[in-house]
């Protein structure tokens, strides 16, 4: 029997870093009961993967690559890797060898797909920029506990939206992921077309499609204390906290547990639908 499709036209995915793998595990459960077909993407930092696994049909696949990666990766500190940490590297040779010819040409062939960068100042130091804009990103979370953000923007900073399908046609899609996850000092500060950027999660944690209308279905990988009220969205965020930390590249385990409590997370809303 086809399965009938959930009623939501867009798709959000929030940051996050390794707490993303909620996003697929609750997924990956949802579609055992709907069919999730949106018009329209969005992903941010992390979400940006995300995103692509999933529309690529690679959500499996990298939570495998992810898996190996961390369980050859003893140390969160390397003196011989870019600002003394493998997490560069490692995040770009994983989103490599999960994004494949053939997922590339899926998400190249797909629904609408943006992804978010924040723009700051050019004038500002890049890394005097990530110090006031991640103070003021980390101020707002414990203050407001609100995914969509005002104070980083009220600072200065700036949010640019990236087509990534055009990205995937033109070969740029890898540097544009790795440039959306970007948390100074344990990465560099990338350039898009020219302009310096940092994590778009500054700006917002889940920012909507820019151009798009209609249900929106926004994936959380944190529990806020104040989620908006809209008609046309709904909200899912993990029952509690879980079990990956945002950048520790080092326990394999704590994929699987926050793909597993994401799994549970969406079997515990269908029985309640």
């Amino acid at each position: 029997m086809a399965l009938e499709r959930l009623d939501f036209d867009q798709l959000t995915f929030s940051g996050g870093g390794i707490r993303c793998f909620w996003h697929g595990g609750f997924l990956c459960e949802m579609e055992k009961e709907f069919r999730i077909e949106p018009e329209r993407v969005s992903g941010v930092s992390g979400g940006a993967l995300s995103g692509a696994a999933w529309i690529g049909g690679r959500e499996e696949t990298l939570r495998e690559v992810m898996r190996d990666a961390f369980e050859e990766n003893e140390r969160n500190l390397a003196r011989d890797k870019s600002n003394f940490t493998p997490h560069q590297e490692m995040y770009r040779a994983v989103v490599e060898e999960t994004l494949d010819a053939e997922a590339m040409e899926a998400i190249a062939n797909g629904p609408a797909f943006e992804v978010a960068l924040s723009c700051p100042p050019q004038s500002v130091p890049p890394r005097i920029s990530a110090v006031l804009y991640g103070f003021a990103y980390q101020a707002e979370q414990a203050i407001r506990s609100t995914p969509h953000l005002e104070w980083p923007r009220a600072l200065g900073l700036e949010q640019l939206r990236v087509d990534a399908r055009r990205a995937a046609r033109e070969g740029h899609l890898v540097d544009l992921i790795c440039a959306a996850a970007t948390i100074p000092p344990v990465f560099d500060v990338p350039e898009w077309e020219g302009d310096r950027v940092l994590d778009g999660g500054m700006t917002d944690k889940a920012p909507l499609p820019s151009e798009g209308e209609g249900r929106t279905m926004v994936l959380l990988t944190r529990r806020y204390r104040h989620l908006p009220q809209h008609p046309d969205r709904a909200y899912f965020q993990p029952s509690c906290e879980v079990a990956a930390d945002k950048i520790d590249f080092t326990d394999a385990d704590k994929i699987d547990k926050t793909w597993e409590q994401g799994q549970a997370d969406a079997r515990g809303w269908l029985e309640l639908d």
